[in-house]
């Protein structure tokens, strides 16, 4: 009965937690104290949040699916979810899964960039709905308000739920072009610098780096470390102007 009520208890103040945090930001966000609100239009910023918050559900969601699918027979689903199953062939073939999870990675970052433009309150002191500006201050001055939000329903009520239902997850038209995206940021060289930084620490280790992959040809070896080269003078020049 007490293991009981504490469930109880736990998912009603967590989902009013999430329904005070979602009102007081659509508050501010109308309010026009963001900086896309502001700057532009506030349903402009209402779209962008949660276009961001649904896009960062499947990024989070598409993980865990595809993360977890690889053991299972492709052939067992090919007829009941086609998608799944085109996804699958992709994400199957040679190291394209760790490509997915770089590119991914970079996604969410984006995503999680642009609700906070979308979100966080630019003036901090304005009164939102007559709370005493304690609160302002503890859930949009710290940012709290939208990392509730971006964490129960972007993040983790996504990979919970993708986590028992795989194949069903990503079988839709929105998950394939999720991999896409994903696959597409990798392929642009934005975050080889992190394969160099892994080729470091294997050799620092003594290890050898395995690939499903045959060992590349001249050209692909030229183009993989002109991306590398690429991606260090971008963070390079993120770390001198920052």
């Amino acid at each position: 009965m007490a293991v009981k009520f504490g469930k109880v208890f736990r998912d009603v103040y967590s989902s009013a937690l999430l329904v005070f945090c979602t009102v007081i930001i659509m508050s501010a966000i109308f309010m026009e104290n963001t900086k896309i609100g502001k700057d532009v239009h506030p349903w402009l910023s209402f779209c962008l949040l949660w276009g961001g918050l649904a896009w960062l559900s499947m990024v989070e969601g598409g993980q865990a699916s595809l993360v977890g699918l690889p053991p299972v027979d492709m052939a067992l689903y090919e007829a009941s979810h086609p998608i799944s199953h085109k996804i699958m062939t992709v994400i199957n073939k040679g190291d394209n899964l760790d490509r997915y999870l770089m590119g991914r990675q970079f996604l969410v970052l984006a995503l999680v960039f642009l609700e906070n433009l979308a979100g966080h309150p630019v003036d901090e002191s304005r009164v939102i709905l007559g709370m005493p500006l304690w609160v302002n201050k503890a859930l949009l001055g710290t940012g709290l308000g939208l990392f509730f939000m971006t964490a129960m329903i972007g993040k983790i009520s996504a990979q919970v739920n993708a986590s028992r239902c795989m194949l069903d997850y990503v079988n839709t038209y929105f998950a394939l072009f999720t991999m896409y995206v994903s696959m597409a940021i990798e392929i642009s060289g934005l975050l080889h610098c992190c394969y160099l930084a892994q080729i470091i620490f294997a050799w620092a280790a003594g290890q050898t780096l395995e690939s499903k992959e045959e060992p590349r040809t001249g050209v692909q070896s030229i183009f993989f470390w002109a991306r590398v080269l690429l991606s260090l003078a971008i963070l390079v020049f993120a770390f001198a102007v920052t």
